[in-house]
């Protein structure tokens, strides 16, 4: 089975967005909206590792509960994060709102990855809780995006990035869903939830290619050149933001460039110039940089690994060892263009 590209949210990570114990009470009315957000978080993640322990040990009644734990966690906490966005400080909120959205893509790849792992009951309640927990990301994904009026605009080119960088995450879950279906073992009532998910994962993706072109103005202008080229290339002439049918029928495909998309967009926590911003700023970038960390590994070769340093060593990550600043443009446009070119040159309108 694929492993999808999935976010790592760090207990040190979690303990930087709020400057309380990690053991509190979310019901605690000393406890603010941010703690209650880290332990709903803290308790997500902990059942999504028993969740994928008793998958592999065959513990199905184990599965069921975790993953109803796993998903009201995760639920709590996006109702925290999405009132803070209504009365807090609107950093404060898009930090949260970010940790909820990390976890709303790890659940959603560890059930993915499962799913055939697992069977009666148990597969079934998997199978049935994709499209909710992609509704839940989409729905913070949405305050996520109305926030970027709000925050100030030395953070909007980072905020604008983990917007991008969540709404492309399931590029891989796709394909992860496509090759449980391949593999012809399936009950068929799960092949058609499965179905059905894979069509909502892609016309979520479809949108966030839309979201992405309406705000990349925010964005670092560095980063805006490669972004810019790869999203001329995939999507139709005259439809700004609409993929190309060749790309969005394949599961492969659409892997690829929301990889791409994603190594691109983990270059902007440098470009963004936003260390004096404050210490939520810094849990932001920490955070994309979980979000972004691992995309390289959905493509090519080092490809994903090169364009990252290529990115960094302009914005300023690595500068003293990559000279002229045209020169490494010129690399990334090189790499963007072959990859490209032999990808959609191949595909035609074939499906995955």
């Amino acid at each position: 089975m694929l492993q999808s590209r999935r976010i790592v949210v760090t207990m040190a990570t979690v303990a930087t967005l709020v400057a309380v114990p990690a053991t509190a009470s979310a019901k605690s009315p000393k406890v603010s909206a941010s703690a209650g957000v880290q332990v709903h978080v803290v308790k997500a993640k902990k059942a999504i590792k028993l969740l994928k322990k008793a998958a592999k040990a065959d513990n199905n009644a184990v599965v069921i509960s975790q993953l109803r734990t796993a998903r009201s966690q995760v639920a709590a906490a996006s109702k925290l994060a999405r009132r803070m966005a209504k009365s807090a400080d609107p950093v404060a909120a898009a930090a949260s709102l970010t940790l909820v959205g990390t976890s709303y893509d790890q659940l959603l790849g560890s059930v993915t990855g499962i799913v055939d792992d697992v069977t009666g009951q148990a597969q079934t309640m998997l199978a049935q809780s994709i499209n909710p927990t992609l509704a839940g990301n989409a729905q913070v994904l949405s305050v996520l995006t109305s926030l970027l009026d709000d925050v100030p605009a030395s953070v909007q080119p980072l905020l604008a990035s983990i917007v991008g960088s969540l709404g492309v995450s399931s590029g891989n879950d796709i394909v992860t869903m496509v090759t449980a279906l391949a593999s012809g073992a399936l009950p068929v009532d799960i092949n058609a939830l499965l179905t059905q998910s894979i069509h909502a994962a892609t016309a979520a993706i479809q949108g966030s290619f839309a979201t992405i072109t309406s705000i990349m103005p925010l964005m670092s202008s560095t980063v805006q050149g490669p972004l810019s080229q790869i999203l001329a290339t995939v999507t139709q002439v005259g439809s700004p933001g609409s993929i190309l049918p060749s790309v969005l029928n394949s599961a492969s495909a659409l892997s690829t460039i929301t990889g791409l998309i994603s190594t691109v967009l983990g270059a902007l926590p440098v470009a963004g110039g936003v260390a004096g911003a404050g210490g939520l700023t810094s849990t932001l970038t920490g955070l994309l940089g979980s979000i972004t960390g691992a995309s390289g590994g959905v493509l090519p070769g080092n490809l994903g690994t090169t364009l990252s340093s290529l990115l960094g060593g302009i914005t300023g990550g690595g500068a003293g060892s990559i000279p002229g600043v045209g020169g490494v443009m010129s690399t990334v446009t090189g790499l963007i263009n072959s990859l490209l070119g032999g990808l959609l040159g191949g595909l035609g309108t074939a499906t995955a």
